[in-house]
């Protein structure tokens, strides 16, 4: 399974609810932004993408 994460940094407001919501450790914060820091942490169950109140991330799975 090949699971990409992306972020919409011009939609995103920092709010942190990505980082919050993950439980796999995807996400990082740098300076006043998430990072994905550890895409193949990442387990497609997509929570961060239905808890972004911005709909902010999205998460593809192929």
């Amino acid at each position: 399974m090949n699971v990409r994460v992306k972020i919409d940094y011009d939609t995103c407001t920092g709010c942190k609810q990505c980082l919050r919501s993950c439980a796999y450790g995807v996400f990082e914060w740098l300076d006043d932004a998430p990072l994905v820091a550890n895409p193949r942490e990442c387990s497609a169950c997509l929570d961060c993408e239905k808890n972004c109140p911005v709909d902010a991330i999205e998460i593809k799975v192929s």
